[in-house]
Parts: structure tokens; sequence; C-alpha cells
């Protein structure tokens, strides 16, 4: 059976782990309707994949290739459905996610599951077996019937979480979320003036707040690989820099300040960044070499864009599957 949702992924170079995400929701119950697969670089062999379980719909760059807010704003609006779910494309999901999470969708909110960060090796194997591992070691799978009546540290909350502004890291919520496509319209989507890694999830989810957006964490439980250096992104520090500065115009504050504070420590950047702006002292590949940059030389050395990119679509052949009837 299908549900009436459209699910949303982004891929450049890692084909593996899609047709891993391809397996899982065929496996789902119910299915998706479609998935809307965006390649952020020229088409591979893969690019006309399809599934005798799900429409898939294919949209790819001719051209150069595709910054990831780009790519996730033209699978979101390209998607049919009046629902949506954003998956990356290494998460590992529930057999019920879209039940629950067509459960819980509802308008002016953003709908998210939780994330268990785990070793690579460990999120190649199916999800009920991650999870049954993860019961020995003392964590649950969410949507496990062996999860005990009461609440304690060890799982999350049965209730969803309304959040309007506790949740510290929005990197987690966009692993895998729903969203109305009338809501993800009236976000203007994810901001496409971020340039390469960082803060382009928590500006989305901040947006989502100050339109008085619910974020509700679902029980059902995704799992994913460890981000490595995610505290301490120092390969990525013009970037960060670059992206903090933008963030901080817009909302009026600087977010994760706990890798602001991890450069500051190291002697990147000026540990007075919250008073007086971020300043970089040192750059990590020149620890010998020390150089001041002002604010603007950082926008200007790594500010870059490509604002028109050419797309072309598939679609696969039709399927005569009924949908699930829903009141979300």
């Amino acid at each position: 059976m299908r549900s009436p949702i459209s699910a949303v992924t982004i891929v450049k170079n890692r084909t593996e782990k899609l047709t891993n995400l391809i397996t899982q929701l065929e496996q789902c119950s119910p299915t998706p309707d479609e998935l809307v697969i965006v390649w952020m670089a020229p088409p591979s062999d893969l690019s006309l994949i399809q599934s005798d379980k799900l429409d898939i719909v294919h949209k790819f760059t001719t051209q150069g290739e595709l910054p990831i807010a780009k790519a996730r704003n033209k699978g979101m609006l390209a998607a049919k459905h009046a629902n949506l779910a954003y998956l990356n494309v290494d998460a590992v999901v529930s057999p019920s996610l879209f039940k629950d999470g067509l459960l819980a969708l509802k308008d002016n909110a953003v709908i998210f599951t939780s994330v268990v960060f785990l070793p690579s090796e460990r999120c190649e194997k199916p999800y009920s077996d991650i999870a049954k591992n993860e019961r020995q070691i003392g964590y649950l799978a969410s949507n496990d019937d062996t999860l005990p009546k009461e609440d304690n540290n060890e799982i999350p909350s049965r209730d969803q979480e309304i959040n309007h502004g506790k949740f510290s890291d929005d990197s987690i919520c966009s692993t895998v979320f729903f969203i109305r496509k009338a809501d993800f319209q009236k976000t203007g989507g994810f901001d496409e003036g971020y340039a390469g890694f960082g803060l382009n999830d928590e500006d989305f989810f901040t947006h989502c707040r100050a339109l008085g957006f619910s974020l509700e964490q679902l029980p059902t439980r995704t799992f994913a690989p460890q981000r490595p250096n995610y505290q301490c992104p120092v390969n990525h520090l013009l970037d960060f820099v670059h992206n903090a500065q933008r963030f901080r115009a817009k909302w009026a504050f600087f977010p994760c300040e706990s890798v602001l504070n991890a450069y500051a420590e190291k002697g990147y950047i000026n540990a007075d960044f919250i008073e007086h702006g971020i300043k970089i002292i040192q750059l990590p590949e020149r620890e010998n070499e020390k150089r001041d940059f002002d604010s603007q030389d950082v926008v200007m050395e790594i500010h870059s864009s490509s604002d028109r990119v050419a797309f072309t679509s598939f679609h696969s052949p039709k399927k005569s599957q009924g949908f699930l009837r829903t009141t979300a």
C-alpha cells in the first residue's frame, strides 16, 4: 500500500547509499507514493533507476554541480504531493516511518525523527538488525514493542516535543523530517546564499520557528552514520565563519556557539566573537603563518554561487497501487 506523500533525497557520489535507501523505502509499510531524487552531479548509471513499489522521479543537472540548498529546494518543490518527507541519503529508516509521520503531520509544523549516530559500518545492516543490536547495548528502537511503559533517560519521550527554539542541533532535525508542501513554500525553502559547509539546516529551522511553526519529534528512531569532526570542523573554517556571519545578520544571534567556541579555543578565531564579531586569527592549514582577516575579507574570499542550473526530469512508469487513506 502507498501513502499520499512524496519522499525527497539528494545524492552526489554516494550511490550505494541511494540503492540502500530505495530498498528501505520499498520495505516500508506503507511506502511513499514517490521518491524524488535530485542528483547534485551530472547523471550516472543509476540516474534512471526505477522501482516496482513506488514511483521514482529523477532530477539532475546537465552542467556543473548543484549546491546542497538548491538541490533540496528543487526536490521539495518538484514533489507532487501536499505532504513531504525529506531524507538524508545515508539514513536508515524505520519500516513504520511514513505511517508515523503522516499520523503526526499537520499544518504549521515540522515533524522530525529521533536520530542515533553510529559507526558507518553498523549502518550498513537492515534496520531491524541495527535496532536489535542497540537494544542489547542499552538503546531501544523507539517503534519497538519492547519499549517500557514509562519513559526514561535512555529513550526519547513518547510525547511529541513542541519546540520553538530549545533544540540546539538542527542538523539532526534535517536527517528525516516531514512538512506540508505549502508550509515549505512559506519558508522560501533552504537559503541558497549559504556557501559550502554548515548552518543551512539551522537557518531553515530557525525560519520555521520565526513563522510560528512547531517542531515536534517523533519517537520513531532513525539511524545514521556518525559525522566526523562535527564539533569543530576545521577543514570548513572559512565556510562556517562566512555562514555564521550571514546567519547573525538575519537572526541577530550566532548559531552553533559550541562550534565557534571550539574554533576560539584552538586559536582560529577571536574568543570575544559574540561582542565584536568573528575575526579569523589563524587558518588551520597555516598554523605557523598567522594572518588577520576582517569579516568582509572572509566573505569576499569564500563567497560563490551558481544561480543558473539546467534541469531535466525523468518519471518512472505510473503504478496502479492505491493510496493509503489518511486524515493527516
